[in-house]
């Protein structure tokens, strides 16, 4: 008697990478160790790339699913942003620092430094980054990462078929370029952090979705990360402007004038190269582009070949 073959279909690849980059964040905030600064920036950077990931399946999703798993990813991240923000506040400052070494020579810099250090510092107490144990807010975090995990096997995001990420990433890459336009048209602080937002789920997408190893998306991707490192540093920049712009400041104001001033010339360069290399990213067609990045992808040749 012959017994039947069962036909088991495979895991969508993207749902792997999804439950994989939330395990990884999940890690990072293990208590098993004192968490450092690092530990934080790269839960962040994870977080940031499994709502990419959540992106590329969202054509195969309810609306609402959709939306509540990408919230609960968000305000993961949300209860990180104090210390991240605190930190890269001191690392703009530093590079400003290297950059303009002449130019800020005489000014008094250490009383700004330090109080920039007295902010880290407090964020860090605050997320008790110092001992093994995890804070109230250490401990949220991780719920709502594990019921996003919870959700997406309820939900059984494996099933979606592997080819919605055709319709996912010329989704992504439209939205991009919208963000792009309003970047280069307006150049506000908005725009360009959502611009900024946007070439990340581009990047973290294509990065999935690219054969390992594979060199047929590395010219996207080399600039797609380069923008990201372009708009990034200019955000760091006006966060710091912004911060420093603070009553608690005044008594630094000379040195928060010749600041001021420097910022804003190197925002101008940093914007100027951002929205340059835009230009080379968001020239396609949403449908050609998708078209191409699937080409190398880590897909079913169906879902490569989706319309």
């Amino acid at each position: 008697m012959k017994t039947q073959a069962l036909t088991v279909k495979p895991v969508n690849p993207i749902y792997g990478f999804l439950h994989q980059t939330i395990d990884e964040a999940l890690e990072q905030l293990a208590p098993t160790q004192p968490i450092v600064d690092e530990n934080i920036h790269n839960a962040r950077k994870l977080m940031k790339k499994s709502r990419a990931e959540l992106r590329l399946l969202r054509p195969g999703m309810r609306d609402a699913v959709y939306r509540k798993e990408n919230t609960q990813l968000r305000d993961a991240g949300r209860v990180l942003s104090p210390i991240r923000d605190a930190r890269s506040l001191v690392d703009a400052l530093d590079s400003i620092c290297d950059q303009f070494d002449k130019e800020l020579e005489g000014v008094k810099l250490a009383p700004l430094e330090k109080k920039l250090h007295s902010n880290l510092a407090v964020a860090r107490r605050n997320l008790h980054l110092k001992t093994p144990a995890k804070s109230e807010e250490l401990q949220s975090c991780s719920r709502l990462l594990e019921k996003c995990l919870s959700m997406a096997k309820k939900e059984h995001f494996a099933a979606i078929d592997s080819r919605v990420a055709h319709a996912g990433l010329k989704r992504i890459y439209r939205q991009g370029q919208d963000a792009f336009v309003e970047a280069r048209t307006e150049r506000t602080t908005e725009a360009l952090h959502e611009f900024r937002k946007q070439i990340k789920y581009l990047f973290n997408a294509i990065d999935d979705l690219t054969v390992a190893d594979s060199d047929r998306n590395s010219k996207v991707l080399k600039r797609a990360d380069r923008l990201g490192e372009l708009l990034g540093n200019d955000h760091e920049l006006v966060t710091l402007s912004q911060e420093t712009s603070k009553k608690n400041y005044s008594s630094m104001n000379a040195a928060v004038k010749a600041l001021h001033a420097l910022i804003e010339q190197k925002r101008i360069e940093l914007q100027n190269d951002a929205l340059k290399l835009g230009e080379k990213i968001y020239h396609q067609k949403p449908q050609k582009f998708a078209e191409k990045v699937l080409r190398g992808a880590v897909l079913p040749s169906g879902a490569r070949d989706a319309r």
